[in-house]
């Protein structure tokens, strides 16, 4: 099997590739791009939580724990009325001691390693959580990273049989087809995982969009405070980044809702309607 190294380095390449290809096939924009091939490169050691507890999983965990806690800064920042800032607080360092500490030791007591954790149906999970809860509004950016995920938690399945095939001597491994599989040796951890990707993809259905793929998406760089001085240099990139995020004519009419018809530079269709004839009188 692969180690940590080659783990992070197959699965942060792919991610990086598949940064890059979204850019340029898709239009997204690159900080985007970098999003994905962070998780990327995290989904690449989520196979390995039911693995013993190293100085290796400790760093994993913790960076997944920094994400995790700011993903609930925002979600309790969106509740009405707005918490105050110890809840905020409180709700950041739980949900970091749960995952840093808690996370690996709850899957290590429930699972064996290379058990239901090194397989297809538990990949589908952890794709559908982060389509599910990555806080954006977009449905191509959640779906975005959902993929990402999904792609470095395959690429760990896949460098993993790669090494279990011997090609010098010419024969298999005894781990091989233990990562790559559809169901464990135990019938309870297969039954539990097929129940929660069976209820994340009801989930996923009943929030799936009906124009999934043509929703707008943009950034938006903030304006430089007036007060605090600028250099040239950082003057120059700050314009080219607001130039390269606004909005083109062909994005906005690509964009354009059925609320918005017809459009402004479209001429008036209207056509006479003749009048009615007057009534004689008797």
């Amino acid at each position: 099997m692969g180690n940590y190294r080659q783990h992070v380095a197959f699965a942060s390449t792919l991610g990086v590739g598949y940064g890059v290809a979204a850019y340029f096939l898709a239009g997204l924009h690159w900080l985007y791009g970098s999003v994905a091939a962070l998780l990327a490169a995290l989904g690449g050691l989520l196979p390995d939580l039911d693995s013993p507890t190293g100085v290796e999983m400790k760093g994993f965990t913790g960076v997944l724990g920094v994400l995790g806690a700011l993903i609930v800064w925002q979600r309790v920042g969106q509740i009405h009325p707005a918490p105050i800032f110890e809840v905020h607080l409180w709700a950041v360092i739980v949900t970091f001691w749960l995952i840093r500490h808690g996370l690996s030791r709850i899957v290590g007591h429930l699972a064996v390693h290379r058990g239901i954790s090194h397989s297809i149906p538990t990949l589908g999970v952890w794709t559908l959580l982060v389509y599910l809860h990555y806080p954006s509004d977009s449905h191509v950016i959640r779906l975005m990273m959902g993929i990402a995920i999904g792609m470095g938690f395959f690429s760990h399945l896949l460098l993993d049989e790669m090494c279990s095939v011997d090609l010098k001597g010419a024969r298999l491994n005894k781990a091989f087809g233990t990562a790559m599989k559809f169901w464990a040796p135990s019938a309870t951890s297969t039954l539990l995982i097929y129940g929660i990707l069976s209820y994340l993809s009801y989930q996923a259905i009943q929030e799936w969009p009906d124009d999934a793929l043509r929703d707008a998406i943009e950034i938006h760089v903030p304006e430089w405070p007036e007060k605090w001085p600028k250099p040239a240099w950082l003057e120059s990139i700050w314009g080219k980044a607001r130039s390269s995020l606004a909005p083109s004519e062909e994005k906005r009419s690509a964009t354009q809702t059925r609320d918005d018809f017809p459009p402004r530079n479209m001429p008036s269709l209207k056509v006479p309607l003749p009048r009615p004839s007057a009534k004689p009188r008797e």
